[in-house]
Protein backbone atom coordinates (compact mmCIF):
# COMPACT_ATOMS: atom_id res chain seq x y z
CA UNK A 1 0.00 0.00 0.00
CA UNK A 2 1.37 3.42 -0.86
CA UNK A 3 -0.02 6.91 -0.52
CA UNK A 4 1.23 10.33 -1.59
CA UNK A 5 0.13 13.70 -0.22
CA UNK A 6 1.13 16.86 -2.08
CA UNK A 7 1.17 19.63 0.50
CA UNK A 8 1.86 22.43 -1.97
CA UNK A 9 3.77 23.08 -5.19
CA UNK A 10 7.11 22.21 -3.55
CA UNK A 11 6.48 19.52 -0.90
CA UNK A 12 5.27 15.91 -1.17
CA UNK A 13 5.06 13.31 1.58
CA UNK A 14 4.66 9.62 0.81
CA UNK A 15 4.27 6.50 2.90
CA UNK A 16 4.63 2.84 2.00
CA UNK A 17 3.52 -0.25 3.93
CA UNK A 18 3.91 -3.87 2.86
CA UNK A 19 3.63 -7.30 4.47
CA UNK A 20 4.50 -10.74 3.16
CA UNK A 21 3.51 -13.99 4.89
CA UNK A 22 5.49 -17.15 4.30
CA UNK A 23 7.92 -19.80 5.40
CA UNK A 24 11.39 -20.70 4.18
CA UNK A 25 13.85 -23.48 4.79
CA UNK A 26 17.58 -23.24 4.40
CA UNK A 27 18.13 -26.69 2.88
CA UNK A 28 16.90 -27.27 -0.66
CA UNK A 29 13.96 -29.65 -0.30
CA UNK A 30 14.88 -30.64 3.25
CA UNK A 31 15.28 -29.26 6.73
CA UNK A 32 12.97 -27.44 9.10
CA UNK A 33 10.72 -24.57 8.00
CA UNK A 34 11.15 -21.09 9.51
CA UNK A 35 8.61 -18.27 9.65
CA UNK A 36 9.72 -15.61 7.16
CA UNK A 37 6.86 -13.12 7.54
CA UNK A 38 8.21 -9.74 6.53
CA UNK A 39 7.07 -6.17 7.17
CA UNK A 40 8.32 -3.12 5.26
CA UNK A 41 7.61 0.54 5.89
CA UNK A 42 8.99 3.74 4.38
CA UNK A 43 8.37 7.44 4.83
CA UNK A 44 9.45 9.69 1.96
CA UNK A 45 9.84 13.46 1.78
CA UNK A 46 10.24 15.09 -1.64
CA UNK A 47 11.01 18.77 -2.32
CA UNK A 48 10.94 20.59 -5.67
CA UNK A 49 14.36 22.24 -5.68
CA UNK A 50 13.92 24.16 -8.93
CA UNK A 51 11.43 23.81 -11.77
CA UNK A 52 10.96 20.07 -12.55
CA UNK A 53 13.85 18.93 -10.29
CA UNK A 54 13.00 17.10 -7.05
CA UNK A 55 15.21 16.02 -4.14
CA UNK A 56 14.01 13.12 -2.01
CA UNK A 57 14.91 11.47 1.26
CA UNK A 58 13.33 8.21 2.40
CA UNK A 59 13.61 6.44 5.74
CA UNK A 60 13.14 2.66 5.33
CA UNK A 61 12.45 -0.11 7.83
CA UNK A 62 12.42 -3.88 7.26
CA UNK A 63 11.48 -6.53 9.83
CA UNK A 64 11.89 -10.22 8.98
CA UNK A 65 10.27 -12.52 11.55
CA UNK A 66 13.22 -14.90 11.86
CA UNK A 67 15.84 -12.53 10.44
CA UNK A 68 15.84 -9.37 12.52
CA UNK A 69 15.19 -5.71 11.84
CA UNK A 70 17.10 -3.41 9.49
CA UNK A 71 16.62 0.28 8.78
CA UNK A 72 18.26 3.17 7.00
CA UNK A 73 18.07 5.96 4.44
CA UNK A 74 17.74 6.39 0.70
CA UNK A 75 18.31 9.72 -1.13
CA UNK A 76 17.80 10.77 -4.72
CA UNK A 77 17.29 13.46 -7.33
CA UNK A 78 14.51 13.27 -9.98
CA UNK A 79 13.43 15.32 -12.97
CA UNK A 80 9.96 15.56 -14.48
CA UNK A 81 10.00 14.72 -18.19
CA UNK A 82 6.64 15.98 -19.39
CA UNK A 83 3.46 15.84 -17.32
CA UNK A 84 3.32 12.06 -16.78
CA UNK A 85 6.89 10.80 -16.44
CA UNK A 86 9.69 11.28 -13.89
CA UNK A 87 13.25 9.89 -14.05
CA UNK A 88 16.01 10.10 -11.50
CA UNK A 89 18.89 8.48 -9.69
CA UNK A 90 19.89 8.06 -6.10
CA UNK A 91 21.78 6.11 -3.49
CA UNK A 92 20.36 3.44 -1.17
CA UNK A 93 22.30 3.45 2.12
CA UNK A 94 20.45 0.34 3.35
CA UNK A 95 21.38 -3.22 2.44
CA UNK A 96 17.82 -4.32 1.69
CA UNK A 97 15.29 -3.94 -1.10
CA UNK A 98 11.57 -3.17 -0.95
CA UNK A 99 11.09 -6.41 -2.92
CA UNK A 100 9.95 -8.60 -0.03
CA UNK A 101 10.82 -11.83 -1.87
CA UNK A 102 14.52 -10.89 -2.10
CA UNK A 103 16.43 -12.15 0.94
CA UNK A 104 19.85 -10.99 -0.28
CA UNK A 105 21.11 -8.07 1.73
CA UNK A 106 23.27 -6.67 -1.05
CA UNK A 107 21.23 -3.71 -2.29
CA UNK A 108 23.30 -0.82 -0.99
CA UNK A 109 24.34 1.45 -3.82
CA UNK A 110 23.18 3.52 -6.78
CA UNK A 111 19.77 3.10 -8.40
CA UNK A 112 17.78 4.42 -11.37
CA UNK A 113 14.18 5.47 -10.69
CA UNK A 114 11.46 5.83 -13.36
CA UNK A 115 7.88 6.75 -12.50
CA UNK A 116 4.89 7.03 -14.81
CA UNK A 117 1.73 8.85 -13.67
CA UNK A 118 -1.76 8.99 -15.09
Amino acid sequence: MEGVYRHDQHWEVAGKLARREGEVRYGRGSGPWFDSATDFAALQLRYEVVYAWHALAEYRWLDVQAGGTRQGWLVGLDRDIGKNFRIGAGYNFTEFSDDLTDFDYDHEGWFLNMVGMY
